[in-house]
């Protein structure tokens, strides 16, 4: 198959990929930031724009898996190598990480924030102070640092 597709599928892929990250990522390392201020304003405001932004992931997190597929076909690189198997495992295990626990954080966050006007409530400062919730974010920090390096540096190709 002609090279150049092969260069557009993987710029495309990293592209789409990137912005994916950064609206994943960035927005929920300053949630963490701004809920330990315990403002619930600030939190509240946040956590919408937090949510608004959670919702174009899917887009982008699906764009650029389906560019990196068609990278890698019209590369003939092999789709069960181990690092792409490695990668298509934390890529999904991450999705239902974010899925399960990140995104009901967050709605919980902005719920109680709201629900806290002014002053901080008892339930806005448990649900920041959610250990799950530091963990998790971690978590999923590592991880995409993980599937970087696994499509950067290919171990095993």
């Amino acid at each position: 198959m002609d090279s150049s597709f092969f260069v557009l599928f993987k710029f495309l892929h990293i592209a789409t990929m990137f912005a994916a990250v950064a609206s994943a990522v960035i927005p929920e390392v300053v949630l963490h930031l701004v809920a330990n201020t315990r403002d619930p304003r600030a939190i509240a405001t946040f956590a919408q724009v937090a949510e608004r932004i959670g919702r174009v992931l899917p887009v982008f997190f699906v764009g650029g898996a389906i560019f990196g597929l068609l990278a890698a076909w019209t590369g003939q690189l092999d789709f069960t190598a181990p690092w792409l198997i490695a990668t298509y495992v934390l890529f999904v295990i991450a999705i239902v990480v974010g899925a399960r626990f990140s995104d009901p954080w967050v709605a919980r966050v902005q719920a109680a924030a709201s629900a806290s006007e002014d002053t901080p409530s008892a339930s806005l400062a448990a649900v920041v102070a959610e250990p799950r919730a530091k963990v998790v974010s971690a978590w999923m920090m590592l991880t995409i640092l993980v599937i970087i390096a696994l499509m950067v540096f290919k171990p095993g190709a």
